[in-house]
């Protein structure tokens, strides 16, 4: 099994609707990773509060963006590539659930419209952890288990907040040390057993 940790940077909070900006994954067991800038699928421009809090500039995805199709096909096919090895996949991120694994399935709708469908068999197969939920069982104790709020319980420094490589390397610290306490006081880290564990 292997493990991606990742996060999208976007134009807003509405997951069903706003615009993926950044696209930040790395592979949990290797320093294998993979990031881009993306300009947004539906041409707005981004609003200046949202510039301000990530320090993606319209400029800056205007110059530097891959267009939507190819930053998705990128992504994906890195994906695929452990996929392929491994025949199983599991995508962690904090608040997933509710946000990132929503465009991670807008994406593949988006790629399906355009004809592609060489993703189809990894996307039916793909399994989710939401770290969020996973430091909510392991730290009932706390009032907020954000990102921001997590990594300072376990002293780890984001150094490039609110963009999705700095998110994802604060992430990928963050799920080793929760995977140790799972594994001390569970004895059990396989996906499955940690999706039961924050459902059940």
């Amino acid at each position: 099994m292997v493990t991606i940790i990742y996060d999208f940077e976007t134009s807003g909070l509405n997951a069903f609707h706003e615009d993926i900006t950044e696209i930040g994954c790395r592979c949990l067991d290797s320093d294998d990773y993979f990031t881009c800038l993306v300009q947004p699928l539906s041409d707005r421009l981004l609003s200046d509060k949202n510039q301000q809090i990530t320090g993606i500039t319209n400029e800056m995805l205007k110059k530097e963006g891959l267009r939507p199709k190819e930053a998705y096909q990128r992504f994906f096919d890195t994906l695929q590539y452990y996929y392929n090895i491994h025949d199983e996949l599991t995508m962690i991120a904090h608040n997933g659930s509710s946000f990132d694994d929503i465009f991670l399935k807008r994406i593949h709708r988006y790629l399906q419209g355009e004809g592609i469908i060489k993703y189809d068999d990894m996307m039916n197969k793909i399994q989710f952890i939401d770290s969020l939920d996973v430091c909510r069982l392991l730290h009932p104790e706390r009032y907020s288990h954000s990102m921001k709020s997590m990594c300072q319980t376990y002293n780890i420094q984001n150094e490039a907040e609110h963009r999705a490589m700095g998110d994802v390397d604060a992430l990928h610290k963050l799920w080793k040390e929760l995977l140790k306490r799972i594994s001390s006081k569970y004895n059990n880290t396989s996906t499955k057993y940690i999706n039961y564990l924050i459902y059940k």
